[in-house]
């Protein structure tokens, strides 16, 4: 029989993550608040391919390896501190790789509709997430390299072309 895994010091956990560095305690104790706590066994999946992506995820412990829908090898891998699946509070849509276990992990979430209550209840914390996420997506962008970049730069000429 299966232990359920202890809790996370949930504000102690994100208080190390890299996207909320710039967040107060108070910030921090909110969050923490409203965050759900999901174990994932090692080897299991997090989530598919595929699969609707409705939650921002910290990895509170552990490391989730992430590898293409039609399996091959892993493309990266996200570890204690890091996050997945910020876009999901922005804009729905579904996770276009998958995530995989690669020990026990420890993942808080934050959920779509938890955000939008979020956004009357803690206005102020979830603007601070938002740009948050914004800054993380554009250095994400500025760091691609090869045929992402390509694409991106082709996608903005586009647009510029097109007046929008």
């Amino acid at each position: 029989m299966a232990q359920a895994a202890a809790p996370v010091d949930k504000a102690a956990a994100l208080r190390g993550c890299h996207l909320l560095t710039d967040f107060t305690d108070v910030g921090l104790k909110i969050l923490a608040e409203l965050a759900d706590q999901r174990s994932i066994g090692r080897g299991l999946f997090a989530f598919r391919a595929g699969d609707p992506s409705d939650a921002l995820s910290f990895v509170a412990k552990g490391t989730l390896q992430l590898v293409p829908r039609d399996g091959g090898a892993a493309l990266g891998e996200v570890a204690t501190g890091d996050t997945v699946g910020g876009m999901s509070l922005l804009v729905e849509g579904e996770h276009v790789l998958s995530a995989v276990a690669t020990t026990d992990v420890e993942l808080l979430q934050i959920s779509r509709d938890v955000f939008e209550g979020m956004k009357k209840t803690h206005p102020r914390t979830a603007l601070k997430l938002t740009l948050a996420l914004a800054q993380d997506l554009a250095e994400r962008l500025r760091e691609a390299k090869g045929p992402l970049r390509e694409f991106l730069v082709w996608q903005i000429s586009k647009r510029q072309a097109e007046g929008r």
